[in-house]
C-alpha cells in the first residue's frame, strides 16, 4: 500500500528518486517514499522526513539512522534537499561516476551504492542526451544566422541588379 503522501513527495521529487536521480521512466513506474529518518529511530511522516526513493536506494538505506560515532567519522547520509550534496559529490562526466569529496560523500556513495553499473549507465545516456540537446540549440542558431545572410545577400543582389537595369543618371558620362 502506498504511502498517504505518496503524491505529493513524488511531485516534490519531480518522479525522481531523491538519492541517485532515477526517474520513473527509468524504473519502469512509480518509485516509492523512504523515511530519511526510520520510523524505528523517530523519524516522522512530516514533508521534510519523506524523500521519493527507488526501490534499490531504499533497500540499500534501509534502517540506517548514524550513531554518535557515525557523525563524529563522518559516516552520514546526505539528505537530497537539505544537504549541499555538490560539497561532497561531483559527476565525472567522462566516466559517470559519483566521486567523493569528502567522508560523507565516501559513505553516502558507498551506503546506496551508487556506482552501480546501471546508474553509470544512466548517467551517462543523461550526459549524451545533453551534449546533444546543446548541439541540436547551436545548430539551429548557426542556420539562423546563415539564413539571415542569404537573405541579406539577396537583397543586396537584387537592389545591385535593380541599378544595374537603370539608365546611368545625366552628367555621370561627362556630358
Amino acid at each position: 500500500m502506498a504511502h498517504p503522501k505518496h503524491a505529493d513527495v513524488r511531485e516534490r521529487y519531480h518522479r525522481c528518486c531523491g538519492f541517485c536521480g532515477v526517474g520513473e521512466d527509468d524504473a519502469g513506474g512509480e518509485l516509492t517514499v523512504d523515511h530519511f529518518v526510520p520510523l524505528v529511530a523517530g523519524g516522522g511522516d512530516d514533508d521534510e522526513n519523506l524523500v521519493y526513493a527507488c526501490f534499490r536506494c531504499n533497500l540499500f538505506k534501509a534502517d540506517f539512522f548514524p550513531s554518535d560515532a557515525d557523525r563524529l567519522s563522518g559516516n552520514v547520509l546526505l539528505h537530497p534537499l537539505r544537504d549541499d550534496c555538490p560539497l561532497h559529490l561531483r559527476l565525472d562526466e567522462e566516466t559517470g561516476r559519483l566521486e567523493a569529496l569528502t567522508e560523507t560523500g565516501r559513505f553516502h556513495i558507498r551506503l546506496l551504492r551508487l556506482n552501480r553499473p546501471a546508474l553509470i549507465s544512466m548517467r551517462l545516456r543523461k550526459l549524451f542526451h545533453s551534449l546533444l540537446t546543446a548541439r541540436q540549440v547551436l545548430l539551429e542558431s548557426e542556420v539562423r544566422e546563415l539564413r539571415a545572410i542569404v537573405s541579406a545577400q539577396d537583397r543586396y543582389i537584387e537592389r545591385l541588379e535593380s541599378l544595374v537595369g537603370r539608365d546611368p543618371p545625366l552628367g555621370s558620362d561627362g556630358e
